[in-house]
């Protein structure tokens, strides 16, 4: 049985969404959503408390959103696009999903649309020659299978002051996939009901640290004494150091070089492509609060004791 909430106002669409794993954080499951890792999602459903608070993607995504849908209709005028005012949600697998617009009119039945939009340069990287986000085909198949949509659609504007270009694309809906999508969501579940952390994206989840462990134990050890993996990325570590300081120190010869050069001028006119002040700045006295923060510090201990 599938869940249809009218969404009144956006603080009562975030309440209804925290109960739930969303079509549009599905992707963090899978290792593909761009801003969303599956050890983030992990806290934000085991008591760790995020911001809601708008950001400048989110809020172009929202305004945005009517051109996106305009530009739709333009290209598909046989469609009759409804605005959805639902959050749908199964509540066996705690499953949820907002769609954008569902379609109407067309012989195949009811279909829904996700819209997108994006800058120039992520269009062009991710939205050309055919191709479409995985994480928003995961996120438009979820929506078609809590609404039993028989089609589902998604669709990028282009935000550029002179260049306004829509790509619609259609995702095959596999049963399969959305079979798959809920068994992951359970799996998701179990493992928060358990305990189990997911893998952390080292890349990504940096900042995470200070919520998982803000502070040290005093006097407290670990013994990694027999991962070998430990070992080789203290190696990689020290190799990647020893080329940073080369570079570095080549840096500063060249900015030297650079001063050299100018001397008293405070630009640096004629290069096409480059731009080169070198000027003086006053900075005020300022007090910064006092405040603990957890420092890694890494050396060997050869080089330490020579």
């Amino acid at each position: 049985m599938i869940e249809k909430h009218l969404i009144t106002s956006r603080s009562q669409w975030l309440d209804l969404r925290k109960r739930d794993v969303t079509a549009s954080t599905i992707g963090a499951l899978y290792g593909v959503h761009p801003y969303l890792t599956a050890l983030k999602l992990y806290m934000q459903h085991s008591g760790v408390e995020f911001s809601d608070a708008d950001n400048p993607v989110l809020r172009r995504g929202r305004l945005m959103e009517p051109a996106a849908a305009l530009a739709v209709g333009e290209q598909r005028p046989d469609w009759l696009l409804e605005k959805s005012q639902f959050y749908f949600r199964d509540p066996d697998c705690r499953l949820g999903a907002t769609p954008d617009y569902f379609i109407h009119g067309d012989e195949r039945g009811l279909g829904v649309l996700q819209l997108k939009t994006a800058a120039p340069s992520v269009f062009e990287r991710e939205w050309q020659d055919g191709k479409t986000p995985l994480w928003i085909e995961l996120q438009v198949t979820t929506e078609a299978a809590l609404t039993g949509a028989a089609f589902a659609v998604v669709a990028a504007l282009k935000v550029d002051a002179y260049d306004l270009s829509c790509v619609i694309r259609e995702v095959e809906l596999l049963p399969v996939v959305q079979q798959r999508i809920r068994d992951a969501v359970k799996q998701f579940w179990n493992d928060v009901e358990a305990g189990r952390e997911p893998d952390p994206d080292y890349g990504k989840d940096a900042e995470l640290l200070a919520l998982i462990a803000p502070h040290e134990v005093p006097g407290k050890s670990i013994d990694l004494g027999g991962d070998n993996e430990l070992l080789g990325l203290l190696d990689q570590r020290e190799a990647i150091m020893a080329q940073l300081s080369r570079f570095d120190d080549r840096k500063q010869e060249i900015e030297t070089q650079i001063k050299y050069l100018m001397r008293d001028a405070d630009r640096i006119v004629g290069l096409p492509g480059w731009s080169i002040t070198w000027k003086s700045y006053h900075r005020d006295q300022y007090t910064v609060p006092a405040k603990d923060i957890r420092t890694l510090r890494i050396h060997h201990k050869d080089q330490a004791n020579g």
